[in-house]
């Protein structure tokens, strides 16, 4: 495999956008958490299969968390995108204690939580551990109204598909200027969380 990795492949690409992006332990951590995911799940993206295309909505939440989601040739693209995706989510994500931590609860009232779906989470790259996503975090606590569009969101709806919810600019959420906001600015600006619960509804 490494004698493969080609600039076409897009790993020059990635390699570039790794270095200007502040991981916790940068380019080493995005590529362990890439090859524990693999371990686990390689089967469903082997490039003899073809892969689920990547998604407006999530490769907009790529962008959101840093990754540039246009990876290279058409054959390797999806698989990069894929591992990308998943790898990104888990390296940005902060792990539960140092959320229960600045939140100023347990770890075990997030992960009951976690459990009624008012706070989203994803393994970590062991497969075992809990992280959460960033996005739903603010500089003083959580982010308003996050757990009334969380609960209106359909059970088994991927993370990445959730945060690309909250990344997305949506017609519906105007700022003053008529512009889309993405539910998270909408929320951070104050405004009411029904309207975002009732986009996410339709999710």
């Amino acid at each position: 495999m490494a004698s493969e990795l080609r600039d076409t492949d897009g790993f020059s690409e990635l390699k570039k956008v790794l270095a200007d992006f502040p991981l916790r332990n940068g380019e080493q951590e995005f590529a362990c958490v890439a090859a524990a995911f693999l371990r686990r799940h390689g089967d469903r993206f082997r490039l003899l299969a073809v892969p689920e295309p990547l998604s407006g909505a999530e490769a907009e939440a790529l962008r959101s968390v840093g990754v540039a989601p246009n990876l290279g040739s058409a054959e390797a693209a999806p698989l990069l995108q894929s591992k990308a995706n998943h790898a990104a989510l888990v390296v940005t994500a902060l792990p539960i204690a140092e959320v229960a931590g600045r939140l100023g609860v347990t770890e075990a009232h997030l992960r009951r939580r976690i459990g009624e779906r008012t706070l989203l989470a994803v393994r970590g790259p062991d497969g075992r551990g809990l992280r959460v996503p960033a996005f739903q975090l603010t500089g003083t606590g959580e982010l308003p109204g996050l757990r009334v569009v969380l609960r209106a969101i359909r059970p088994g709806l991927r993370p990445l598909q959730v945060t690309a919810f909250f990344a997305t600019p949506q017609p519906d959420l105007e700022d003053a200027q008529g512009k889309p906001m993405a539910p998270v600015t909408w929320l951070l600006a104050g405004h009411d969380p029904e309207s975002v619960r009732d986009l996410a509804r339709d999710l």
